[in-house]
């Protein structure tokens, strides 16, 4: 009896004892951490789609969610949501911009990013959209979508 009470107490000193080491080196690691001159803020847009089309007819969407970093100080002075002339611009970017399917497909998404944040940028006085990072970007064909809602309607 006096054997499991030793252990007992043991794993309870073991387990204060790496408890108290780890927020002493939680708290050392925060201290030496170095403090940013610049204040950022973030945030995410919607997940949202446009459609690509060709020749008046819809060759598929692009489908996009994008997170973003901001300058505190200048969002400080917007009343609308950034997420809004993201969007916008994502839209400019695609919409009625491609003569074939297969160019939406090669997209290369750092020129998209660039183009973007100027065209986001633009719209202020200061620079507001210091940095855009890919959540989700896909191209969905029409005709992947048809075969989805096929394959929904067949009966087994």
């Amino acid at each position: 009896m006096i054997r499991i009470a030793l252990i007992g107490l043991w794993i309870c000193g073991v387990a204060l004892g790496s408890l108290y080491f780890a927020v002493w080196q939680n708290s050392a690691t925060a201290a030496v951490a170095p403090q940013s001159s610049e204040a950022l803020d973030d945030g995410k847009t919607d997940v949202f789609s446009v459609p690509v089309i060709i020749n008046n007819a819809v060759q598929g969407y692009v489908v996009t969610q994008l997170a973003y970093t901001l300058d505190k100080t200048v969002k400080a002075s917007v009343n609308v949501p950034v997420s809004y002339f993201i969007n916008d611009e994502i839209f400019k970017q695609f919409y009625g911009h491609y003569s074939d399917a297969k160019d939406v497909q090669r997209v290369q998404f750092d020129d998209v990013k660039k183009s973007i944040i100027d065209g986001v940028n633009a719209r202020f006085p200061q620079p507001l959209v210091k940095d855009l990072l890919v959540e989700q970007f896909n191209y969905i064909s029409a005709k992947e979508i048809r075969n989805q809602n096929i394959k929904g309607l067949e009966r087994p």
